[in-house]
């Protein structure tokens, strides 16, 4: 079932190419220049002790087989010293592109697409598809992760990781989901994918913790926030997606944010839906020396008519916008994940819109950073920022920060 909402609360590894490029150990490739004749092509091959395997006549090229107990370098040295030789080369392996096989994906815009490429997902899957040992811990309404005292885990969740978490609304160490919108970001970041349903995640193979700091409103204090985030450096957080914000700067929050970015976390904000109410500053968003903070666009591109604008946003990610179809797929283009609205357990996948549903995005590539062992997260925002697609005027500026993420380049940006 798919169906459109509202962002309600503020409104197996591979990597490519290094690992993989390898060659054929029993071949290589031979193009013999045009005038060189059939019979003394065969002479060459066979004084060089091997055989031909293959011919390719379109592209006039060969597949030679090499003596067992010789590598591909050794055969190449040995035919580049013919001048009857127009070239010899491995013959390199390619390996198929991760694509998931989830039913719902191809509505995923966000994650990819012909038109405008979304942040360039099967790319990136392609190096890496994340790291148990990378936890995100989700800051947020909770999340249906497990079947416990009349809550559902989400079906689409049966796969994701989870290690321990904690809920500090409660005050229990059972942080479910009572609202949504929790369950809908972990979506983002690590639904249960290839699986066969539904639709998938950025970093499915990291962990998720879930810390429960808003209630079943979608409203915390800062002190909730403080705790949590506590809670998740303490526990082994490596990032920290904060799909939430308020107008009010506290030097509380602005020290729990402070000490996550000491202690080697990276912090990832949604810079606020209010554009269109006055467009007020976003914390924790707004503490900028600490947070990469993350603003939406549509499918087209252009800034969503909510997300907030000003000189603390970073970068943009698609956050949707359910007032239109733009890609003429039926549906409106909210960011798809599997979620409930209403009573807990009823699940459908719901289009969502906000800065809430672009963050993780946004923490789903840092955690694919960090799975590839770049866990600075200094390293990991130069690497967000310097690849993201430029959006709006050249360069930086107040209404795209550096531009849209490019998940593919972030993940080539330190080979």
């Amino acid at each position: 079932m798919l169906a459109a909402g509202v962002d309600q609360a503020d409104d197996g590894a591979a990597r490519w190419p290094a690992e993989l490029s390898q060659a054929n150990p029993g071949a290589v490739i031979v193009r013999f220049a045009p005038e060189v004749s059939p019979d003394r092509r065969r002479e060459i091959v066979q004084q060089s002790g091997c055989s031909v395997s293959r011919w390719c006549d379109p592209g006039q090229v060969q597949l030679v087989r090499i003596p067992p107990q010789e590598s591909p370098e050794q055969v190449i040295r040995r035919f580049e010293t013919h001048q009857a030789v127009r070239y010899v080369e491995p013959d390199y392996l390619v390996r198929a592109s991760f694509l998931p096989d989830d039913s719902f994906f191809p509505f995923q815009w966000n994650l990819g697409n012909a038109t405008t490429g979304g942040i360039q997902m099967e790319a990136a899957w392609d190096i890496q598809q994340g790291d148990p040992n990378v936890i995100v811990a989700i800051l947020d309404t909770g999340i249906a992760y497990e079947d416990f005292s009349g809550f559902v885990q989400a079906p689409d969740l049966a796969h994701t990781l989870f290690v321990p978490g904690y809920d500090f609304v409660n005050e229990d160490s059972h942080p479910n989901d009572d609202q949504g919108h929790g369950t809908h970001v972990c979506g983002t970041i690590a639904q249960s994918t290839n699986n066969g349903i539904g639709v998938a995640g950025v970093a499915f193979g990291c962990s998720i913790m879930p810390v429960k700091v808003l209630d079943a409103n979608g409203v915390g204090g800062h002190f909730a926030l403080a705790q949590g985030i506590y809670y998740a450096i303490e526990q082994g957080a490596t990032v920290i997606n904060m799909s939430l914000g308020g107008p009010d700067d506290s030097q509380t929050l602005r020290e729990a944010v402070a000490e996550a970015h000491r202690r080697g976390v990276t912090f990832v904000c949604a810079a606020g839906n209010e554009f269109l109410d006055g467009n007020p500053i976003a914390y924790p968003a707004a503490y900028d020396d600490y947070c990469i903070a993350v603003g939406a666009v549509r499918y087209d591109m252009s800034r969503a008519p909510y997300s907030n604008v000003g000189p603390y946003v970073d970068v943009v990610a698609p956050g949707g916008d359910v007032s239109v179809d733009q890609n003429d797929d039926g549906y409106v283009d909210g960011i798809l994940q599997q979620t409930f609205v209403g009573a807990p357990g009823e699940f459908a996948y719901w289009f969502f819109q906000g800065t809430s549903m672009a963050t993780p995005h946004v923490a789903g590539l840092a955690a694919l950073l960090a799975s590839r062992g770049i866990t600075d997260p200094n390293e990991i925002r130069t690497a967000i920022e310097a690849t993201a697609v430029d959006l709006g005027p050249p360069g930086w500026d107040v209404e795209y920060g550096w531009g849209m993420i490019d998940a593919a380049a972030a993940m080539a940006f330190y080979d």
